[in-house]
């Protein structure tokens, strides 16, 4: 027999296959989709405003009189029905533009209850395709008082909408199978699955329909938690490499940094020693702000695993990050007599058959590149420790091929310089086990940060110049790359030519973008470190890769066009040495609300976890991790922002019961093929 959950829509009452066809574009494809699209908010018929208090932007409920009703064209030529309606303490247009059933029913003289969000148009407030309720024949109102509101796609209602969820509520009765064990059900006061779901789409009260909801988020999490948990315990499953032979010689790699070890840096690398004994694989994220000595870390695994006579592999999105790399971990590790190499796409044929050679007979202890290092003809005989750095711009599948096929298996250390709020870390990273490094290596100088509009162009200059006489460097960012009939923004391309042929030009004006040559990118990234140019005129290229101590100045042209996290790691290239530093953010005349408040918040702090906290409630956790087919879950009802207090009830949940139960077709149904070795 069929589950209905998982039949297609197309078999209920009241959706035929063009129908279907449109629930498919907001992704409900079965009845499961169906039912676990939630409303989004809840219409309180029982709450009736008087027109006269109505502001616009407002969803509300409005009981009054048709005094007239009028074809008016639009601008396109089409026929709008408009309905007057009043209460007595003023006229609300009611707008339909499709209106051959409403026409029937709405004249001059009706009473009736409109519902639905006003908004000022055509010169007034106005209520489009409002949720209508008329009196029976006594009079009365007898109506459902809770309007449950959608998400909508083009041609279907929300009339519709409620009809095909109640349809597809009488489908599965009966056969709603249960994601919570019943007493867990009992502990928050619900006797079935199916009691649920039919209160979300049509309870007696907005906050009861806001309870089911909060119970289906928290089904939802503890499904995502159980996914987590049995990742977690099969990785435990596998040795690791036994790299316990090369601890001693770490103590000797750190005792001859010419500076001292942060707190926060010591306890990782005593985290990374617990971890590299081979008694089960390591897979640990490293999270830190900009500038907090991530590197330093990661070489220091590489220095373990090279003293135990094992090769490491250090993974970066960009070559110019890779590059970046090959000279950090080269002056840190050279002196212990460790070799590094770096492969890039860009390496010549020659040189890459050198290093291949190199690696197969060990003669190169760590090997740093991009996504070069993936392919197949890169063999690392000997690898027993593996580095991914922006872990979030490489796929989960990618960054297990290197390790899954090998038995011991080698460890993994995977790293982001993007903050991510604790609570969303062990959401989204909950089958790694995490270090943080929360605190700054002494000795930084000071960074001010600060919004100025056009006005303030002069002053920002003057600054530059003066910088830029004391032998210091700077960073111009623009939105763009070349100009857009589109977008009335200035470009990198264009505002390079005039800042070349202005006052600056004589300090040395580079250009860096993301779609230059890779030979293009490390050559003027070479040039802007040596300092044989003073000034890098680029796009968000530089957000991560070069490591600059003696640029202290940034300037970020329409700087509202920019994400907030993505502001916070542009600025993290200046503050790198004892030098003070100053973060300019120009502003244009017109910004919108959400826009001055990410300044705001950019001007206002340097702490990199706060910014985050700040960025995942302005914009969601996708953007502040990284991108879907990075690894972050879509959930379908709960959100990681307003309902990340129930996150540690789904982990106790989900600790507490059998792993196994329904995990691979539930957890599948709802967060993808799930790729990850073992599960």
């Amino acid at each position: 027999m069929k589950n209905v959950m998982k039949m297609n829509v197309d078999f209920l009452n009241g959706i035929g296959p063009a129908r279907a066809k449109k629930l498919q574009k907001i992704d409900i494809c079965s009845v499961e989709d169906l039912l676990l699209s939630v409303p989004k908010y809840y219409l309180d018929r029982r709450r009736i405003t008087r027109i006269s208090e109505i502001l616009a932007g407002s969803d509300v409920n409005v009981k009054g009189g048709v005094i007239s009703t009028e074809f008016r064209p639009s601008r396109s030529g089409k026929r709008i029905f408009h309905v007057a309606l009043d209460d007595g303490s003023g006229i609300l247009d009611l707008v339909f533009f499709h209106s051959k059933y409403i026409r029937q029913r709405v004249y001059g003289g009706v009473e009736l209850i409109a519902s639905g969000s006003v908004q000022f148009w055509g010169g007034g407030l106005t209520m489009t395709h409002p949720d209508l309720a008329f009196p029976d024949k006594n009079g009365l109102f007898n109506f459902r008082s809770v309007i449950p509101v959608y998400t909508l796609t083009a041609g279907i209602t929300q009339g519709v909408m409620r009809k095909i969820r109640q349809s597809a509520l009488d489908a599965a009765s009966g056969e709603i199978t249960g994601i919570f064990e019943s007493e867990v059900l009992k502990k928050y006061n619900w006797d079935s699955r199916e009691e649920i779901l039919r209160t979300v789409h049509f309870p007696e009260s907005p906050e009861e329909g806001e309870r089911a909801r909060r119970m289906l988020a928290l089904e939802e999490m503890y499904l995502y938690q159980l996914l987590l948990l049995k990742i977690r315990q099969n990785a435990k499953l596998f040795k690791g490499v036994d790299l316990s032979g090369g601890f001693e010689k770490v103590r000797v790699f750190v005792s001859s940094l010419p500076w001292e070890l942060t707190q926060a840096q010591k306890r990782a690398i005593d985290s990374l020693r617990e971890d590299l004994s081979g008694k089960s694989a390591m897979r640990r994220l490293l999270q830190g702000d900009v500038g907090s000595g991530k590197t330093v870390v990661a070489a220091a695994g590489c220095v373990i695993a090279a003293s135990a006579d094992f090769q490491s592999a250090v993974a970066a999105p960009t070559e110019v990050l890779a590059v970046q790399h090959s000279i950090t971990f080269d002056k840190l590790l050279k002196p212990l007599g460790i070799r590094c190499e770096v492969i890039t796409g860009g390496t010549g044929a020659a040189k890459r058959r050198e290093i291949t050679e190199k690696l197969g007979n060990g003669g190169i202890d760590v090997i740093i590149g991009t996504h070069a290092l993936f392919e197949e003809y890169i063999e690392i005989p000997h690898l027993g420790y593996v580095v991914i750095d922006e872990q979030h711009k490489f796929g989960v599948e990618q960054r297990e091929k290197l390790v899954s096929q090998r038995s011991p298996r080698p460890h993994m250390l995977v790293m982001s310089a993007t903050p991510i709020p604790r609570t969303l870390a062990m959401t989204l990273y909950g089958d790694l086990d995490i270090s943080v490094l929360d605190e700054l290596p002494p000795g930084r100088g000071s960074i001010v940060t600060q919004v100025m509009g056009k006005e303030m162009k002069k002053k920002v200059y003057d600054i530059l110049h003066e910088r830029l006489k004391q032998g210091e460097r700077a960073y111009i960012v623009y939105p763009l790359r070349e100009s857009s009939e589109n977008q009335d923004l200035r470009d990198a391309v264009s505002s390079f030519e005039i800042i070349r042929d202005s006052s600056l030009g004589k300090f040395g004006i580079g250009l860096l973008t993301g779609d230059m040559k890779s030979s293009e990118k490390l050559s003027v990234s070479s040039k802007f470190a040596s300092g044989e140019i003073s000034v890098l005129v680029c796009t968000t290229v530089v957000e991560v890769g070069l490591d600059v101590p003696e640029a202290t100045v940034m300037i970020i042209a329409h700087a509202g066009k920019f994400g907030l996290s993505q502001l916070h790691q542009m600025r993290g290239r200046i503050g790198r040495s004892s030098r003070n530093s100053w973060c300019f953010l120009m502003a244009d005349s017109e910004l919108s609300s959400e826009a001055q408040e990410r300044l705001d918040v950019l001007s206002q702090t340097l702490d990199g976890f706060r910014i985050a906290e700040k960025d995942l409630e302005m914009r969601g956790p996708g953007e502040v991790a990284g991108t879907r087919q990075h690894g972050t879950p879509v959930f379908r009802v709960a959100s990681l922002v307003s309902d990340m207090v129930l996150l540690a009830e789904a982990r106790g949940i989900a600790l507490e019961y059998d792993l196994s139960k329904g995990l691979p077709e539930e957890c599948r149904f709802r967060f993808g093929e799930i790729d990850v070795p073992g599960v």
